[in-house]
């Protein structure tokens, strides 16, 4: 087992940058659990030497601080490693001119230009200072428009796979240099053998050619948050298995779609996949934590999934013994625990699925909600969501996890009312009663209060957990919600009294919205179709 690497990947990019004294607690967690590595995803949340727009204002880790975290993982049997960006998602990186030289189109780096290794060697010489390890995530995901910007322009059109494996091979030798032995997502080698499709039905469409694409000093990870059934992960792991190098796999504990864990979803995944990685002697193995469009998720509400996953890689999915050791490990309950997904949880499925209800109807616009159409009954999910605050308050007062606890009962308080808002003021509006309609102005005003003591007990989460940058993106959302909240009140108001003759927004027929799940990701649309 001393071989063998069991970790968790932490998003520090997505908006939020853990300070290092939470991530310390959190390795504390992961010694207990029996963890022995964690990787910080940081796309431009760290220092780089002669670098001083990288990662400006965003929060990211000093040199001291990245040196500080990495020795006291070396104290708690934890390996650091650091899990960067090498060719796209620097997205946050291109706001600054400094780097318009070194842009080829969206969040790509500009493939051939020196300036760009000039960059990339500056990386790798600051993580080599920091980091004891020689394991390095060097990324090279998702560059699905590279050579078709800047490169396109000086070089003309070229075979994208071969920029994209010209480029790889000038990162693996840079790595080289600093002693690191870089690892990479697979999707690239995988997407050229597949016609673009990342999972296959044959692992023999991986031919010899596409074997000897990869660089000898570079291992593929295999990513893989989705399936819930065995075979698929057998199959692509048997596929990995014909580049004739260690296979890395990471897993997902969902903390990415919103301010809700996914702990009941992240289980049933966690254990096909957990349980397939140790019956095929896969000895590098991760779970991630991103944080997707806003990294509203603690990445301490994922505690069961991580306890799971470690217990079933090691051999054991009794849960009953799973459950027992978390609360002898971390003196809470794993069901009470298991509570922080509840906002999450609304409508047929969703406990076993990835919807963002809560998300999305606090975003949702009262007077162009869209999104109503899938809430079948205002009511209905105000009582739900008011229930669901009454399971969480208890836990509250929690010495170690309260604030989770209290930041999800604020956010079911705050979706109660404001949930079915939208929905409630078409159909009274529609029906011509004003005086019904001051009854719905009322439902505004506890809806303003309401989401305003979400975004306190949300800050007061964040602030506990997480470096103050990014969490101006919170105030400028919900501070939004709250003054959308209370302009559509005021218009209410004119209408009612009768400065106003119509709302022409509750005018428009919605049309139905093309499912009945709650699967939209991106809050913008979910706030206004107009929203940028």
């Amino acid at each position: 087992m001393s071989n063998k690497r069991l970790g968790v990947m932490v998003d520090c990019s997505r908006n939020a940058v853990m300070t290092v004294d939470t991530l310390k607690k959190f390795i504390d967690s992961l010694s207990k659990m029996g963890y022995n590595m964690l990787m910080l995803y940081t796309e431009d949340t760290y220092e780089v030497d002669d670098q001083p727009w990288f990662g400006y204002l965003r929060g990211r880790y000093s040199k001291d601080e990245m040196k500080e975290i990495v020795a006291y993982g070396a104290e708690k049997g934890i390996e650091l490693i650091p899990c960067i960006q090498t060719l796209a998602h620097l997205n946050q990186m291109f706001r600054w001119g400094e780097y318009n030289s070194v842009r080829d189109c969206n969040d790509i780096l500009l493939i051939d230009e020196e300036k760009t290794y000039k960059l990339i060697e500056d990386m790798f010489s600051t993580l080599r200072q920091c980091f004891k390890t020689n394991k390095l995530h060097i990324g090279m995901d998702e560059a699905h428009n590279v050579g078709l910007g800047k490169f396109l322009d000086k070089y003309g059109f070229q075979n994208r796979f071969e920029i994209i494996a010209r480029h790889l091979k000038r990162v693996a030798d840079l790595a080289k240099k600093y002693d690191f032995e870089p690892m990479m997502w697979s999707d690239m080698f995988f997407r050229l053998a597949n016609h673009g499709a990342y999972y296959v039905k044959d692992p023999d469409i991986i031919t010899e050619d596409i074997v000897k694409c990869v660089p000898d000093n570079v291992e593929l990870v295999y990513w893989d948050y989705y399936q819930k059934e065995r075979e698929p992960y057998d199959r692509m792991i048997e596929a990995h298995k014909r580049f004739k190098k260690p296979v890395w796999f990471a897993g997902g504990a969902w903390t990415w779609t919103g301010f809700s864990p996914h702990n009941n979803l992240s289980l049933i995944t966690t254990k096909s996949a957990m349980s397939a990685c140790r019956d095929a002697e896969v000895d590098n193995v991760f779970l991630t934590c991103w944080g997707d469009n806003g990294a509203e998720t603690s990445t301490f509400a994922i505690l069961p999934t991580l306890m799971y996953a470690a217990e079933v890689y090691r051999g054991n999915d009794d849960m009953e013994s799973v459950k027992a050791k978390f609360q002898e490990l971390f003196d809470f309950d794993f069901d009470d625990f298991m509570k922080l997904d509840l906002p999450s949880v609304y409508g047929p499925g969703a406990e076993a699925s990835a919807q963002l209800p809560d998300k999305q109807m606090l975003y949702s616009d009262p007077f162009l909600g869209f999104c109503d159409t899938i809430v079948d009954d205002a009511a209905k999910m105000k009582e739900t969501y008011l229930g669901y605050a009454k399971v969480l308050w208890p836990f509250a007062e929690n010495e170690t996890y309260g604030h989770l606890f209290k930041s999800a009962a604020a956010l079911c308080e705050a979706v109660a009312y404001k949930g079915g808002l939208g929905k409630l003021t078409r159909k009274v509006y529609k029906s011509g009663d004003k005086e019904a309609l001051k009854e719905v102005v009322k439902e505004y005003l506890v809806a303003e209060a309401k989401v305003n003591a979400f975004h306190r007990a949300h800050e007061e989460c964040w602030f506990k957990e997480k470096k103050p940058h990014g969490f101006d993106v919170q105030d400028a959302r919900l501070g939004g919600v709250i003054k959308r909240l209370e302009s559509c009140r005021e218009r209410l108001e004119a209408y009612i009294n009768g400065d106003i003759d119509r709302i022409e927004e509750l005018e428009e027929e919605l049309l139905k919205y093309p499912t009945d799940q709650f699967r939209l990701h991106n809050y913008a649309n979910c706030m206004s179709v107009n929203a940028l």
